[in-house]
């Protein structure tokens, strides 16, 4: 897969933008410029939303109506890829013309693995946020999956609705709960099955950023792990009825790095946190590109701003001397964004914005 051209029209700062690319494309400029912006739309083209923002909307610029990103993609052929989001309005991805119905039908054709300086909410924020990344991976290359997400969400929704009634129908929320765990046990099959299979690429990952033969594992913990969903739920009814939400499920899974048996979060050191969070995302990439049988778009996003010099260079010789596909890198420090490049030997084109 490669990006060959991109447009932005009244997306984010970018009003008219047209970029033509390269094996490698390093985006230099000044904080506020765009940089990110375009790494942003890079991923909305892929996964069907942006990394950055939490809404649709905030990727419109404030006066405007709506805005658009458009790509020119080479796979096996070539494909024009748009995107189209307007106030008021459901966003529209066409691919060579034809709108795709559903988000669902668009998500793992074209896959892209961003590195970027808030995804230390994956190591410091909640599981929700550790549980989303996960989600997002195995959707990637499980359709069924994520459909199985879809529809679990819309039931546990409808279940917390009779929950905050005045008047709780029990055999209601029973029948929900018949609904429900099918498709929670056939989630947390494949997220057990998922993780024996990614923590290899993980482990394999960290050894290499931080030199270190330190044991590092995902620990994935669920209330499925030794009891039935509908066994399960009669136990937590009296907790639901008084939280007025579901306590009991998949979508309360945990997941936790561990660093020689302790919570890295709460007992690693900042270089060991840092080592363990590109390890992810390398591990992401690995596991997408053997899945796909295609190597996925890099993006990377301000990453020598945040890591020692010493990881930055362990990452160059990992990008270097892997099978890498199209790679994007922003930096404020155009001198050190072309120094990266030199060092990986691909042909590369380097953008200022300004």
């Amino acid at each position: 897969m490669k990006v060959q051209k991109l447009s932005l029209v009244f997306f984010k700062n970018h009003t008219d933008l047209h970029l033509e690319m390269d094996e490698v494309v390093a985006i230099a400029g000044l904080n506020g410029v765009g940089k990110t912006s375009v790494l942003d739309a890079l991923h909305f083209l892929c996964l069907g939303k942006s990394y950055f923002s939490s809404t649709d909307i905030q990727c419109i610029q404030t006066d405007k109506i709506q805005s658009g990103i458009i790509a020119q993609i080479i796979t096996h052929e070539n494909i024009d890829l748009k995107v189209k989001l307007k106030r008021g309005s459901k966003k529209t991805i066409q691919r060579n013309g034809v709108v795709r119905k559903k988000l669902a039908d668009h998500v793992g054709e074209f896959i892209a693995v961003i590195i970027a300086p808030n995804d230390i909410e994956l190591i410091y924020g909640t599981h929700e946020k550790r549980r989303s990344f996960i989600n997002q991976v195995i959707s990637q290359v499980n359709k069924k999956h994520l459909q199985e997400l879809l529809t679990y969400t819309k039931l546990i929704e409808h279940r917390n609705k009779h929950l905050k009634e005045d008047t709780i129908d029990r055999a209601l929320i029973q029948t929900i709960d018949e609904q429900i765990s099918p498709i929670a046990h056939s989630i947390h099959q494949v997220r057990l099955e998922f993780f024996n299979e990614f923590s290899t690429y993980f482990q394999t990952r960290y050894h290499e950023i931080s030199g270190q033969k330190e044991e590092i594992k995902l620990s994935y913990i669920s209330q499925l792990d030794d009891d039935s969903y509908l066994n399960l739920t009669p136990q937590y009814y009296t907790k639901d009825v008084t939280l007025r939400r579901s306590s009991c499920g998949i979508h309360k899974d945990e997941i936790e790095i561990e660093l020689n048996h302790l919570n890295l979060r709460k007992y690693g050191s900042q270089g060991q946190i840092k080592s363990g969070l590109i390890a992810l995302k390398l591990a992401e990439y690995s596991f997408l590109s053997d899945k796909i049988n295609t190597k996925p778009l890099l993006l990377l996003d301000d990453i020598f701003e945040k890591i020692d010099e010493e990881r930055a260079k362990v990452l160059t010789q990992i990008i270097k001397n892997d099978n890498f596909g199209q790679i994007f890198i922003t930096d404020t420090d155009s001198s050190r964004l072309e120094s990266f490049c030199e060092e990986i030997g691909k042909p590369f084109k380097t953008i200022t914005l300004h």
